[in-house]
């Protein structure tokens, strides 16, 4: 039997289905304050979540548990706002500090910050300024008015540089030798032999220290990591008859260094996976290209950690 809503006049085909209309469209709760049903709906509704029960006492029973549920999810709302409250004065409170601790920590990170146009600006500067003061020897001593140094590519003497455990690490290395020597020398803790930055792969630019201008140039990438590997194979020879005089290399690392200098001589294609080189030299080269732009941030910074100890306020205005 189809029931009528009294309101709007819309029949209904059962009584569950006219209670939810009345209760979404007319807004008449079921409140059974004198523990009776209501007449036209036949159920119980929980005064706090409007849950339906057919018979009082279920409904009873449930609006005890869902009181006290309901009392505690009022009392977090209000423990949560009280408790955002302080910590929004708190905030404001300690705004100044927190400024100052903020600024302590950009100022600690400064040197994070320097590009290498902006190092190799303050190493111009420099240079400029001692060509005026007419100090002839600074190319001998990388400006003597400085605390830092830095040589140029070809006049590291690595062979009495390196410790006998680098020298070990590089002929260990074997036929990534040259990958080791170079890592060590112009990306390690050697700052004085950071003479060689690559900040790109698509062109075909480098930079190169230029201990007679006191600053870097850029120079044809190619001709640079020519140079590269070729002062570094040097070094490898020189190593290499060091710890094989002294027996301080095995008989595999010694072949495979033999290996690896055979190869960097020869001449015929050479193939890494599915891409073809030139030669094995050619491969080494890339390889190199590679290590260095991978390195070419902490190279910079250790730079500028390099020629900032008397300096730090020019470095600080030249941020880029």
């Amino acid at each position: 039997m189809e029931i009528n809503c009294s309101l709007c006049n819309k029949n209904y085909p059962n009584q569950r289905s006219y209670l939810n209309h009345r209760r979404r469209f007319h807004e008449i709760y079921v409140i059974d304050k004198d523990r009776k049903k209501d007449e036209t709906n036949n159920c119980y509704v929980c005064k706090y979540c409007d849950k339906e029960y057919k018979h009082f006492q279920s409904r009873w029973q449930h609006e005890k548990k869902c009181k006290v549920e309901n009392e505690k999810k009022q009392q977090d709302i209000l423990t949560l706002q009280k408790e955002n409250e302080l910590l929004k004065n708190e905030l404001i409170e300690n705004k100044d500090e927190i400024i100052k601790l903020q600024k302590k920590l950009l100022s600690c990170k400064r040197l994070d910050n320097k590009t290498f146009k902006a190092v190799n600006k303050v190493l111009m500067e420099r240079s400029f300024m001692n060509s005026n003061n007419n100090t002839a020897d600074s190319h001998n001593n990388n400006n003597n008015n400085n605390t830092y140094q830095i040589f140029a590519l070809g006049n590291e003497e690595l062979v009495n540089v390196l410790t006998m455990q680098q020298k070990q690490q590089i002929m260990n290395s074997r036929l990534g030798s040259i990958e080791k020597i170079v890592e060590i020398t112009h990306c390690g803790e050697l700052n004085q032999f950071k003479n060689i930055i690559i900040t790109n792969l698509k062109d075909n630019y480098a930079y190169r220290y230029d201990s007679e201008k006191g600053y870097f140039i850029t120079v044809t990438k190619n001709d640079l990591l020519d140079d590269v590997i070729t002062n570094r194979i040097m070094d490898i020879e020189a190593i290499y008859d060091e710890l094989q005089s002294a027996k301080k290399i095995d008989p595999k690392t010694k072949k495979l260094i033999q290996d690896f200098l055979d190869k960097m001589e020869n001449k015929d294609a050479f193939y890494d996976n599915e891409t073809k080189y030139e030669n094995f030299r050619s491969y080494k080269i890339d390889r190199v290209k590679i290590l260095l732009y991978n390195n070419q941030d902490k190279i910079t910074k250790d730079i500028a950690l390099l020629i900032s100890s008397d300096k730090n306020e020019e470095l600080d205005n030249t941020m880029t």
